[in-house]
């Protein structure tokens, strides 16, 4: 085989390895991006749906509350309760979802990015306003549905502060892993965008 060949040949090889190439890092590439769009957008429309649920349970505590005006220390508790959900639905309305079609990889990391520090700092304010919704509107729902005033009875509010605390405790500890998970799936989403940016510096 003459040496022109030879080259030839070589040259044909090593556009068919390039291509290859080109072609495994087009499909990583996709790949990542699809991981992170997906990840990121099950978290998002989670936590859109909780910021829209707020407003319903605002409105749940209202007529719950309406329902006994004039029994201040179960209608007063559950406006507050209320008005806390209306507090959380308002903190929230930053939360947007981006058109990942026209955004790029910087826009992308810039709205993950934006959404865990916004996660991060709401987290203690979520947690707390759940807790004191639901404290606040049992005693009323109670009174309401089975009869039973619990502030009326001494063993009734024990019961109610015991069966708190156990709730309190149980909503920290589960919250905790929930946006622990939340944490860990928006850093993986970060570094999937990390290795794209790679790519495109190629």
């Amino acid at each position: 085989m003459e040496l022109d060949e030879l080259k030839n040949l070589w040259n044909e090889e090593n556009k068919k390895l390039e291509d290859r190439i080109k072609l495994n890092e087009k499909l990583i590439k996709k790949m990542n991006m699809e991981k992170t769009v997906g990840e990121f957008d099950k978290l998002l429309k989670f936590s859109i749906l909780g910021r829209n649920l707020a407003l319903v349970y605002f409105a749940i505590s209202l007529v719950m509350a309406g329902k006994m005006i004039k029994e201040i220390e179960y209608s007063i508790p559950a406006i507050l309760g209320g008005l806390a959900m209306l507090w959380s639905f308002i903190s929230h309305l930053p939360i947007k979802k981006p058109d990942y079609e026209k955004s790029s990889i910087l826009d992308l990391q810039k709205s993950i990015c934006q959404f865990r520090i916004h996660t991060a700092s709401n987290a203690k304010y979520d947690i707390a306003i759940v807790v004191f919704w639901i404290l606040t509107l049992s005693p009323l729902y109670v009174k309401n549905v089975y009869k039973i005033a619990i502030y009326n009875n001494t063993t009734y509010l024990l019961v109610f502060c015991l069966v708190a605390i156990l709730f309190i405790v149980v909503t920290i500890v589960l919250s905790r892993k929930v946006y622990k998970k939340y944490e860990q799936k928006l850093k993986q989403s970060e570094a999937y965008l990390e290795e794209i940016m790679e790519f495109e510096k190629r």
